[in-house]
């Protein structure tokens, strides 16, 4: 899961900075890789996946799912193809095994570079495929972000407590946020009109958000 995770990483990176995205994530590729024990014969992942970044970036500026797209089948393949990616002795790896961090004893290197690479990715740039979901849905439906901007802000929070209780099997953890989001969001649905766009807004923003954090859980 190593390349997954560096990708991953990667994108998320990309859409934290405000300017140079695709060069910032491609060196953060790179980086990961060479960091992460990748060798002369998986070094072509980075050009590989590369262009997984810069189309993200791209696809991201113009409203486009092609990034979205493209992410997830190269999620997939990633996926199925571990197996026979080999990497080498990571330089990283006797700095990890200094750190003194209990819960990540016994934590392969690797294993720990998936975790923060799915974290990096669930801040912001999950965002955006939320966005385009949004979007497929209608656009009246997205339009109703400009006035309910608080989502940009608690769902990264969301998303990284929904992933953390289902890794730790606190299950009831995840329906009290459910709970939470339903009461906070009250007023402002109560408030909406008869065509139900804002409920449609939050409902589907949610399901999607929650379902990307919980999508990465068997990954682990």
């Amino acid at each position: 899961m190593t390349a997954l995770a560096v990708l991953l990483a990667a994108i998320g990176v990309a859409d934290l900075v405000r300017r140079w995205k695709a060069l910032t994530g491609f060196v953060v590729l790179v980086a990961g890789l060479v960091l992460l024990g990748g060798q002369w014969h998986t070094l072509w992942l980075s050009v590989v996946l590369g262009l997984v970044v810069v189309v993200w970036v791209a696809a991201a500026a113009h409203d486009s799912s092609a990034g979205v797209g493209l992410l997830a089948v190269s999620a997939v393949v990633l996926v199925l193809v571990s197996g026979e990616l080999r990497f080498g002795d990571a330089p990283l790896q006797g700095w990890y095994d200094d750190l003194a961090i209990p819960r990540l004893d016994g934590v392969p290197i690797d294993r720990a570079a998936l975790g923060l690479g799915v974290a990096l990715f669930l801040w912001t740039a999950a965002n955006v495929v939320v966005r385009r979901v949004l979007q497929a849905t209608g656009p009246q439906v997205l339009a109703q972000g400009a006035d309910l901007k608080g989502g940009r802000v608690l769902g990264p929070l969301e998303r990284w407590f929904v992933l953390a209780c289902a890794l730790s099997g606190n299950l009831g953890a995840i329906a009290v946020v459910v709970a939470a989001k339903g009461i906070l969001r009250f007023p402002e649905i109560s408030r909406d009109s008869s065509d139900g766009l804002r409920a449609e807004y939050v409902l589907v923003g949610s399901f999607v958000s929650w379902g990307l954090a919980l999508l990465f859980v068997p990954l682990f």
